[in-house]
């Protein structure tokens, strides 16, 4: 597709990487073997000792699009700015280096954009996978949905996120205090500035990787933690399931009354009173 100067869309693909040595290569074939030829990969690692670096030198002697930096960091989301501030793009896509891109996607979302120039950022459907690549289920996308729902749980798989970098200059850099809900934050972040500029493609974009090494797996309790956190400071309060969800995942419903008291005082800046109160009655009632 081509703008109203004649001139092909580029695509800058940015992706934090760190000790992914397993899946990296996967990740980066999934990018430079779009039909999209108008892009560049950014991968921004964050000092890797498994392997990785000789993996990103070969894999940028194949290809010149790719381009890749190695030093320490305080995370993916300072990689994710490191990298941001590189791309030279006027559409952006955010692949972490343990995820895949599905093929045509990023020409889906040139063409997306194209026929809805009053966008500033998209997402489609995306599938978990496993370590192996193999499917586990889809992930829990809402079309078109308001951002109040957000209160029910993130409905934007990640990776299947392209936005313009006039949306970017609006929203400035990602959240570094934030270890996993920095992608949360800036989806909230995004409709609360300009909702109405949001745009969903109905077609599976990207495939999200879940495995024993990855956040979401790793650090279950500060991604319930901190998505609390991040509605409450978007929305003004978080309800009490999101630590449910939590503790079911984990197969800790049942608590002693430490740890129950820990995670209740964890909670309650980012609770309404009543919801508060519910939500302890339910926990006491779990130890019965």
């Amino acid at each position: 597709m081509k703008n109203n100067s004649g001139i092909s869309t580029f695509v800058s693909v940015v992706m934090p990487s760190y000790n992914q040595a397993a899946f990296l290569g996967e990740a980066i074939d999934s990018v430079l073997g779009q039909s999209w030829p108008h892009l560049e990969l950014i991968v921004q690692d964050g000092g890797s000792t498994d392997g990785s670096q000789s993996i990103l030198q070969a894999k940028a002697q194949q290809d010149s699009r790719l381009r890749w930096h190695s030093e320490p960091d305080s995370g993916p989301a300072q990689a994710l700015n490191r990298a941001l501030k590189q791309a030279r793009g006027n559409l952006i896509g955010w692949l972490n280096s343990d995820d895949r891109y599905t093929q045509g996607a990023i020409q889906r979302a040139v063409q997306a954009f194209e026929q809805n120039p009053n966008w500033l950022l998209c997402y489609g459907e995306g599938e978990h996978i496993d370590a192996e690549g193999k499917t586990l289920n889809r992930y829990p996308t809402k079309a078109n949905a308001p951002k109040e729902a957000f209160q029910d749980g993130c409905f934007i798989c990640q990776p299947t996120v392209f936005f313009k970098k006039a949306a970017h200059t609006l929203l400035g850099a990602l959240d570094e205090t934030l270890g996993a809900s920095f992608d949360f934050d800036y989806w909230l972040r995004a409709y609360n500035g300009f909702e109405n500029r949001i745009g969903y493609l109905p077609a599976v974009q990207a495939q999200s990787r879940l495995h024993e090494a990855c956040i979401t797996s790793r650090q279950r309790e500060r991604v319930a933690m901190e998505g609390m956190a991040v509605l409450a400071r978007h929305q003004g309060s978080a309800p009490g399931h999101w630590l449910l969800s939590y503790l079911r995942e984990s197969e800790s419903t049942r608590l002693n009354q430490e740890k129950r008291n820990y995670l209740l005082n964890l909670v309650k800046p980012y609770m309404q009173t009543r919801e508060w109160n519910a939500l302890k009655l339910t926990l006491a009632n779990a130890q019965e």
